[in-house]
């Protein structure tokens, strides 16, 4: 009897538990409703992630199955299911960002033309996305002592991973695409720890060395042959509601010109600040104003102190780079 009384009390409280989750979806939204024009889902993005990586180079991220004297079979039905996954993930962005009505005057057969236009753009533009990541493997073999082989950058460099699906994402947000290439790029955010926004304009030879905890933001603007080493942040410096709302299209982080290099920990805000060509960026070294071309930027000596048993020792750190 007590048994059935207890089962009685936890369903009527079970039930108004679900009322009241219920009653939050109602005030607060966050569903992403599986019928009507839903949200892509983090795991069609992830999928799609790793199809594309497999296209950019097959067989390094997953097993592939090609044969080198007829890769065509392969590559047409990896390119089509590809094509299949995007335009559908595209179509469900435009869709979902029109669905009131409000901001944007598409039907759905627009959506969709639209989803199937950017995606073929995209795969048609994948030979020359392969061209520039193909430097930026070039440069994390120069830039990096123990590196083998490009072989070896390619198949266990998370900072090459992180570069390749920046370039994919970045054209995806060049045409204005929703959702997908932030997805994209918080993705490998969460398997690499590299932050890099799809709105970041990186130019060619680009190597990110270890690359655990660096952020580049949307609006940072990068040239050619740069490279960063971990926890670097390319950041905006804080704002008001009021600041936020005047500043929202303007540039608020920084311009990384050509042959630049920039040490571990290094952080540098600002959209007016430019780090001139040439430079060198010490480590910890915090910067909210630009720097002229072929200048080094470091602390001035900082001591380090030995603590013995009978005596103090102060040495001044020479900093050689």
């Amino acid at each position: 009897m007590e048994n059935t009384i207890d089962s009685k009390k936890n369903e009527l409280r079970l039930n108004q538990i679900t009322e009241t989750i219920l009653d939050s979806y109602e005030r607060l939204g966050g569903i992403n409703h599986l019928e009507g024009p839903n949200l892509p889902s983090k795991k069609e993005v992830s999928r799609l992630v790793k199809s594309l990586s497999t296209i950019m180079f097959p067989g390094f991220y997953e097993e592939a199955t090609i044969n080198k004297n007829h890769p065509e079979g392969y590559l047409l039905a990896q390119c089509s299911t590809v094509l299949e996954c995007l335009t559908n993930l595209l179509q469900k962005s435009l869709r979902h960002e029109c669905k009131d009505g409000v901001t944007c005057l598409r039907s759905e057969g627009d959506c969709w033309d639209d989803a199937v236009e950017i995606g073929f753009r995209l795969m048609e533009n994948i030979p020359m996305i392969r061209e520039v990541v193909h430097q930026d493997i070039k440069a994390a073999f120069k830039g990096d002592p123990a590196a083998s082989s490009y072989f070896e950058i390619v198949l266990s460099y998370p900072s090459v991973q992180a570069i390749l699906v920046h370039r994919l994402a970045h054209f995806l947000e060049m045409q204005k695409v929703p959702f997908i290439p932030r997805m994209m790029s918080e993705y490998l955010h969460e398997k690499t720890g590299i932050d890099i926004h799809p709105g970041a304009k990186i130019g060619n030879g680009f190597f990110i060395d270890h690359g655990t905890g660096v952020v580049i933001g949307s609006t940072s603007i990068i040239g050619n042959n740069v490279k960063l080493y971990q926890h670097v942040t390319l950041g905006a410096l804080s704002l008001t509601d009021v600041d936020r709302l005047r500043n929202e299209q303007k540039k608020r982080h920084p311009t990384v010109e050509d042959n630049v290099t920039i040490y571990a920990g290094a952080t540098i805000l600002g959209g007016k600040t430019v780090i001139g060509s040439g430079s060198v960026i010490g480590g910890n070294v915090w910067l909210t104003r630009s720097v002229p071309p072929d200048t080094t930027v470091t602390f001035d000596s900082p001591y380090l102190i030995f603590k013995q048993k009978d005596k103090v020792e102060k040495h001044v750190i020479d900093y050689q780079i």
